[in-house]
């Protein structure tokens, strides 16, 4: 349902996004790190990321934070969900050198996810009916795929089609996801690791390809159609622990600040920090 505009002020996902940052909600850390992202197998850009476990009161219960930067597009992206990875809030800002190209928020109210986007070419608000099992999918962005394959009990072979809603696109449809194979293994700075590989199959048809680790940890992202690749930078920390790798040589890619240091809450005007 395409909204005039506006939303009432309760409802209103910019007014969820300033309760967020002034009560944040109690959060255990669960994995953080980064991803170089390669396009044409040509380094093109960094994804930095971090996945909490939080309690809040509007019952979210996971959390990821990312900021992407590709040539001169930046992205800052906060998505809250409940124990089944549908979505409690969220909450996206574009930027295209200096230039604030989106800014998108949204919050569940009642059964739907309601949204409100501010771009150059204007404002538009919509609301989508949450049926069970609903996730965010959007056309770009890492991270979000650990939301989507955690916790899953698939076994080999089989497969799984959620809802699934692409705000930034302002669209709905379904994305499709089985597990190909638990015995597959990825390097990860330098390191071999065993993985589990999933084939995501989203609202546009496009395939990707996922690997993680036994936690369902993401170490690998591959989009065939676009010639797009995210290789995790660093081993994960407790697998680097178990492998005791501390007696090689780290390999650590000439990148900027290290994703341990995310703001605890990204906010427009502090999510560009590289």
């Amino acid at each position: 349902m395409l909204l005039a505009g506006w939303l009432p002020a309760s409802a209103s996902p910019w007014n969820a996004m300033d309760v967020a940052h002034r009560q944040p909600p109690a959060s255990a850390r669960l994995d953080v790190g980064s991803f170089t992202l390669l396009i044409n197998g040509q380094r093109a850009g960094r994804e930095q990321f971090s996945v909490q476990r939080v309690v809040s009161q509007d019952g979210g219960t996971l959390e990821v934070r990312s900021e992407s930067a590709v040539n001169d597009r930046r992205v800052a992206m906060r998505l809250e969900t409940d124990s089944a990875g549908t979505p409690v809030r969220y909450s996206v800002e574009e930027r295209r050198g200096a230039d604030v190209t989106l800014r998108l928020g949204g919050q569940r109210v009642r059964g739907r996810f309601a949204t409100l986007a501010r771009s150059s070419t204007g404002e538009a608000a919509r609301e989508y009916l949450l049926r069970p099992g609903a996730v965010v999918v959007e056309e770009d962005g890492v991270v979000q795929y650990a939301l989507l394959v955690r916790s899953r009990t698939l076994r080999e072979g089989d497969g799984i089609t959620l809802p699934s809603l692409t705000p930034i696109a302002n669209a709905q449809g379904a994305v499709r996801l089985m597990l190909e194979s638990r015995a597959d293994s990825i390097v990860v700075a330098g390191v071999r690791l065993a993985a589990t590989r999933w084939r995501i199959i989203a609202n546009s048809r496009e395939t990707r390809l996922v690997w993680t680790d036994a936690e369902g940890r993401l170490l690998r992202l591959l989009i065939p159609d676009r010639h797009i690749e995210a290789l995790r930078d660093d081993v994960p920390r407790e697998v680097a622990a178990i492998t005791n790798t501390a007696n090689a040589p780290r390999q650590r890619r000439p990148l900027a600040a290290s994703a341990a240091a995310l703001p605890e809450t990204i906010t427009p005007r502090k999510a560009y920090a590289f």
